[in-house]
């Protein structure tokens, strides 16, 4: 039973006995977990700044996305391709289950279940990341990085959270490879469970850099 055992020592001083508390907690009562979340913190911060620069970029164009004069025919109206970021965002909201299923073993210490889970969300992630390899394309996105000041802020957003998706990668990958190697204890449970926290953060923010780039060049070009 994890508990501290007070005691009186020869001197009269008060003495805690803390050597039957667990090395590690879940939630927030673990150190780690608070700096995760200060983590996700300021990276919502840069995303929700690199949005309202997109929003504070429309007001300099008449026509928005603006005209793509530097193909052939040039473009009027360049709209990006929607096909493959819906694809993606409809990937990662099934993710979800999956994410949450593992992060639920982890906590009954079910090594099986997290295995499995692990695997599957390792698989959904070199999808999500080769679809967004394909997605981050002049023909797709319509624009090369540094053709204007939209092209800079759409390639900024959807390249950032490329990175997020390759972090995904990583610590799918390395948690895998623990767990398969030498098991699943009580600490690397606390790591998959603070790994979903952020992939529900990675969901989220798909969301709403999607509905910005995606949909808000149909909804503000209107």
């Amino acid at each position: 039973m994890n508990r501290v055992i007070e005691t009186i020592d020869p001197g009269g001083r008060r003495v805690l006995d803390v050597s039957g508390l667990a090395n590690s907690a879940m939630g927030a009562r673990e150190p780690v977990w608070w700096g995760n979340t200060l983590l996700l913190c300021i990276e919502t911060t840069t995303i929700v700044l690199l949005l309202v620069s997109y929003y504070y970029i429309r007001r300099n164009f008449d026509l928005w996305p603006p005209p793509q004069p530097n193909t052939i025919p040039s473009q009027l109206h360049p709209l990006p391709d929607l096909a493959l970021p819906t694809a993606q965002m409809i990937l990662l909201l099934i993710s979800w289950l999956p994410m949450y299923w593992t992060a639920r073993g982890a906590k009954r210490d079910a090594e099986g279940v997290v295995k499995i889970g692990l695997a599957i969300m390792l698989a959904i992630n070199i999808v999500l990341l080769a679809l967004r390899f394909l997605e981050m394309r002049p023909a797709h996105l319509k624009f090369y990085w540094d053709e204007n000041a939209y092209a800079s802020v759409i390639w900024t957003i959807v390249g950032l959270h490329l990175t997020y998706l390759i972090a995904g990668v990583a610590e799918f990958f390395i948690m895998f490879l623990w767990v398969i190697r030498h098991g699943l204890d009580w600490k690397h449970g606390l790591d998959v469970s603070l790994v979903a926290i952020y992939w529900y953060w990675v969901i989220a923010t798909w969301a709403a850099c999607y509905l910005t780039v995606y949909w808000g060049a149909r909804w503000l070009g209107s």
